[in-house]
């Protein structure tokens, strides 16, 4: 069912509107205000949102600023309700990232048109998304092993790549054209977003450059002492920024010791972890990554309340490509576990998976990595 999300601080008109969706079959969730339809639209996540300008706390103005600033929620088709005199306002919402809007007062006919012209136009865009996929697909099933390899490594980097791309872009033009009706901390928190999906992007190019040496034969290993604690937190921070208010991310560590260990092949590691967790995670889903200490050896956990893991794909869960049933709809090409296993083999670490369907994930990883005369101190 169709999710619309009514931001609107007048009561009788938000219920009008409300009323006139959910009678054409379209479920909805109202707000007050704007502070109120942020929260909203976190919480149900809506295939469209209708806002006022005008309201208090929080305006329509900056609401749609910090939708169209959050690369998990960008898409989403937005429309403006708006006073007749109000065409400054009206402009520079459009100016801003508005798809739609509709001058008060407006009929039930024309809500309802502006909604489903929205959401046709979506749906028109998703297909020709899906067509161009589809012939992809096909022309990578016909290709050889070692030219699949090459094309699926396009393919998933040309998709990956495109939302901390469209991360910074958008970000870099709300500080442009309106650092003026920006605060200070929301000025921080472009930034902030600009850094972390930067990382992300560096990150990718790692993950590409290993696997054309994974192919080779020839992937370099150059441990060095690293203070891991401050390592592993760095690369959490970076995933709190990126997925924003999506994810709670939880770290945590008692090690206090520096680590002989690779810091690139590291990186890699948790990375993938990481990003697997939340890729198979709900929105709002808790992830755990904790460091431990056992004997010699640093003990890395990562551990989703995701979809879980099958007990038929256990066995092949670290070849390349291979994708358990229950993941085929997420987007990926199953190369992310082969580098997290080929990572901790070069370390002479070891790998566990713990997983029950529907309830989540934990992936336990060994490294001794710790001097026998640091490990245990304080």
């Amino acid at each position: 069912m169709v999710k619309i999300v009514v931001i609107e601080d007048e009561t009788p008109i938000r219920d009008a509107v409300m009323d006139w969706l959910g009678f054409e079959g379209y479920e909805t969730a109202g707000a007050a205000n704007g502070r109120l339809g942020l929260e909203a639209i976190y919480r149900e996540i809506p295939d469209m949102i209708i806002c006022d300008i005008a309201m208090p706390e929080m305006d329509g103005h900056e609401v749609l600023i910090e939708v169209r600033s959050d690369a998990s929620i960008n898409h989403i088709p937005f429309i403006f309700l708006t006073a007749a005199a109000d065409r400054a306002s009206v402009r520079k919402g459009m100016d801003m990232g508005a798809d739609d809007y509709l001058t008060k007062p407006f009929t039930r006919d024309e809500i309802l048109n502006a909604v489903r012209s929205r959401l046709q136009k979506k749906a028109a865009q998703e297909s020709q998304l899906q067509a161009q996929i589809g012939v992809v697909s096909s022309m990578l099933s016909e290709e050889r092993e070692k030219r699949l390899l090459k094309s699926r490594l396009v393919a998933m980097f040309s998709h990956d790549f495109r939302n901390p791309l469209t991360l910074i872009l958008s970000s870099l033009d709300i500080i442009r054209n309106y650092k003026d009706w920006l605060s200070p901390q929301q000025i921080e928190k472009h930034y902030n977003r600009i850094g972390g999906s930067v990382h992300l992007l560096l990150q990718m190019l790692d993950d590409m450059l290993m696997v054309a040496e994974m192919e080779s034969g020839h992937i370099e290993y150059a441990p060095q002492p690293v203070d891991i604690t401050a390592f592993v937190q760095a690369i959490v921070e970076e995933f709190r920024l990126i997925s924003g208010q999506m994810y709670a991310l939880t770290f945590y560590s008692d090690i206090h010791a520096e680590a002989h260990i690779d810091p690139k092949l590291l990186r890699q590691m948790l990375a993938n972890l990481i990003s697997n967790a939340i890729k198979y995670s709900a929105p709002q889903s808790e992830i755990t990554i904790a460091l431990r200490e056992q004997g010699s050896a640093v003990e890395l956990v990562v551990e989703d309340r995701g979809i879980g893991i099958p007990q038929d794909a256990m066995p092949h869960l670290f070849e390349p490509f291979n994708r358990a049933s229950n993941a085929k709809d997420v987007r990926g090409t199953g190369l992310g576990l082969t580098i997290v296993k080929q990572a901790v083999d070069l370390h002479g670490g070891s790998i566990a998976v713990e997983s029950v369907l529907g309830e989540g994930t934990r992936f336990v990883v060994a490294l001794p990595c710790l001097d026998a005369a640091s490990a245990g101190r304080q």
